[in-house]
């Protein structure tokens, strides 16, 4: 008696785990088994600007592994993902592949939904939360006066950002060991959309020497204007370079990621 209880505790932990919370309307409610994997559910889009052009950029890329999804009732004939973000649900045969990639390549909180249908016209689904953040590295290179970054807050227009954090060094660019160079007072100024100053800092700056400052703000509405990272020196006759990153960052509300493990393949084979 005491074996076939323990039995019975296994067959349905094996059954629940893996799972994602799938709603009454789905999962095993319709004959399919959700066991859905996947490593993240956050992410951070990076863009490089150079002397005030977009030299670069680098998406997000989430894969969801679908390989051990089942169906009691009927087969499976596809699973899918909807981002989130506006764009058609990816589709994909589950005869054919068991993994899908969704890319993101601007910063927001994303609900995502993914799911897998039977040939009988049964559905299985759940949603998530996705959060990407941004992350912008700027240069401007021997400027004696340096352009302004702008910082997109905006997202889908559904929500806003929480917070945007600044490091910002100003390098004094060295003259003939200071000879002929003098000091440099920097000014930066972190403005939100209707031009309100958000954060500030000031400071002297000696020839060769270079000077970090550090800031930060939020929330942003999510339909304000760009905010903008501004830098003024009060001399235009010495070149300095400025080095920014610029971390536009959400709520952290995601969702727990579901990692295919070694523990969870052992609980599989039960």
């Amino acid at each position: 008696m005491r074996n076939g209880m323990v039995l019975a505790l296994l067959m349905l932990t094996a059954s629940l785990a893996g799972c994602t919370g799938a709603s009454e309307d789905g999962g095993e409610a319709e004959g399919v088994d959700l066991k859905v994997y996947y490593d993240e559910t956050v992410g951070v889009v990076e863009q490089t600007w150079r002397n005030g052009q977009q030299t670069g950029s680098q998406s997000v890329t989430l894969n969801f592994d679908f390989a051990r999804v089942t169906s009691t009732d009927d087969p499976l004939v596809a699973f899918f993902v909807l981002p989130g973000d506006g764009r058609e649900e990816i589709v994909t045969d589950a005869n054919q592949t068991a993994s899908i990639d969704v890319e993101y390549a601007t910063h927001g909180l994303y609900a995502l939904t993914y799911g897998a249908r039977t040939e009988g016209g049964a559905e299985a689904s759940e949603e998530i939360t996705i959060r990407i953040d941004l992350r912008i590295d700027w240069q401007d290179t021997g400027t004696t006066n340096p352009d302004d970054a702008n910082i997109r807050v905006m997202t889908d227009g559904t929500q806003g950002v929480d917070r945007v954090a600044v490091s910002s060094t100003v390098n004094n660019i060295g003259n003939l060991g200071g000879v002929l160079g003098r000091a440099v007072s920097a000014t930066w100024e972190l403005l939100d959309g209707s031009d309100g100053l958000r954060a500030t800092g000031t400071a002297q700056i000696a020839d060769g020497q270079e000077e970090t400052w550090e800031g930060s703000s939020g929330p942003a509405e999510a339909d304000e204007g760009d905010w903008v990272l501004r830098i003024t020196l009060d001399t235009d006759d010495e070149q300095v370079t400025v080095t920014s990153v610029i971390d536009v960052l959400h709520v952290e509300s995601e969702s727990p990621a579901q990692p295919f493990t070694s523990d969870q393949s052992e609980v599989d084979k039960i």
